[in-house]
């Protein structure tokens, strides 16, 4: 029975004063018939988001003693299982004698075992429940799973450059055309949103590198628990070392190799274990062919561009601009998201972007750091109208440093714009799917 440590968690609940939290552009719903599922890395802001949706329901007339939240990696709660919740269910209807809908907003639910036969009942009792994790079990696969599809599911990244501009109390006018103070203002946040990354723990610290490097050994001990912590480390830091480039497998393997005794398999499950806690994402060439996606090399994103100089590794403001474009992409559901390189070799021409549906290629993005058209490589533009020939698309776009131009069949947009412009590429053609 853990009544008695319920009885403590709740009363602190009820007691306590909501913190002050600033707005995210994602929004959970307020009467959604299904288990709400909040998922992503750690530290991306996962807790105030459900707490952002307490605040509304409050404002909505909900009484705070039908409202609770629980964070189940607290102290007095470990070692849980899903028939400890009825005890917490005992306490909080004994403290806060709630009537009406309760709402529960459960954060960290992974750490108790077999929740989801009782996340199941209580949904049978008209509760509406909130929960929210960031390992492997809590992805929207496994949540599915969990709950025989009685859920949806949100992903959350770190802060958005909308969302990082807003905490930095910094408000941009997407309309100004001119080099002006503003625009510098904009530029050099963009800059510190590149170097230092996006968690919203980090973009107020004044030491954003240790607070980096931290965040980093908790990836590396909490989301790898199963792996040699040295193993873990030289693969997170060689996916951080060369991200925003094509990898494989075999490379990494050969790489771990000369250091540790390890297998392939080995490095195929650090692979599946970093998409899963959100820490990498892979994105496959743009083949028609499964057996040419498999067998082709990866290039490989990371949740946050801080990590590199955090490390001590050189900031690439490109590589940097190029992977804030596809956490971009995946944040408004952009659709399948390829690269494309001509004939499939690796000294071919290349397209960063492919978004497509169903393999039915419909948008092409380049990015390069370019300020002028002075500093364009033909080289990315040759490559971007090749594919467009290619591939049978009509228009392609440029995400540029600060180059703002139209040549007829490619938009040139700077990556500040296109980022703080909701729907840009939407407007061209909103048939793309979600992810």
């Amino acid at each position: 029975m853990r009544v008695d440590d319920f009885r403590r968690v709740v009363a602190d609940w009820l007691s306590s004063e909501l913190p002050e939290l600033l707005e995210r552009d994602v929004q959970l719903p307020t009467d959604s018939e299904n288990v709400v599922a909040v998922v992503g890395p750690r530290r991306a802001g996962k807790t105030s988001l459900m707490l952002l949706t307490v605040r509304r329901l409050l404002e909505a007339g909900i009484p705070r003693n039908n409202i609770l939240y629980v964070d189940f990696e607290h102290p007095r709660l470990i070692g849980l299982d899903a028939s400890s919740l009825d005890d917490m269910m005992v306490a909080f209807i004994e403290l806060a004698r709630p009537t009406g809908t309760v709402y529960l907003f459960l954060d960290e639910i992974q750490a108790v075992s077999g929740y989801g036969r009782w996340v199941r009942s209580m949904e049978r009792r008209r509760a509406r429940i909130y929960i929210s994790g960031s390992t492997s079990g809590l992805t929207p696969g496994g949540i599915a799973e969990e709950l025989r599809g009685r859920s949806v599911s949100y992903e959350l990244l770190p802060l958005s450059f909308r969302e990082y501009l807003r905490f930095v109390n910094l408000d941009v006018d997407v309309g100004i055309s001119t080099y002006t103070h503003e625009r510098g203002r904009v530029l050099s946040a963009l800059r510190d949103y590149l170097m230092y990354g996006s968690y919203p723990g980090v973009v107020r610290e004044r030491d954003k590198p240790r607070l980096l490097r931290s965040y980093f050994e908790s990836v590396v001990v909490r989301d790898f628990p199963d792996v040699q912590s040295g193993i873990a480390e030289a693969f997170l830091r060689y996916i951080i070392s060369n991200y925003a480039r094509p990898t494989s497998v075999n490379r990494i393997y050969g790489y771990l190799r000369e250091m540790y005794s390890v297998g392939k398999e080995t490095v195929m499950n650090l692979f599946r274990r970093g998409r899963e806690t959100f820490f990498l994402f892979p994105v496959q060439i743009f083949l028609r062919s499964e057996r040419g996606r498999e067998t082709s090399p990866k290039k490989i994103y990371i949740v946050d561009t801080g990590y590199p100089v955090a490390l001590g590794y050189d900031f690439s403001v490109g590589r940097a601009m190029e992977n804030a474009v596809f956490l971009e992409l995946v944040r408004r559901g952009r659709g399948e998201i390829h690269y494309w390189r001509e004939y499939g070799r690796s000294t071919g021409l290349e397209v960063d972007f492919v978004l497509s549906r169903n393999f039915e290629p419909l948008e092409l993005i380049q990015v390069t750091y370019a300020s002028s058209e002075a500093d364009l490589d033909g080289r990315e533009v040759r490559a971007l109208r090749k594919a467009m020939d290619f591939l049978g698309v009509g228009r392609g776009t440029v995400i540029t440093w600060d180059l703002e131009l139209d040549d007829g069949d490619v938009s040139f947009v700077p990556l500040w714009k296109w980022l703080l412009v909701e729907g840009l590429m939407a407007d061209r053609d909103e048939s793309v799917g979600a992810v």
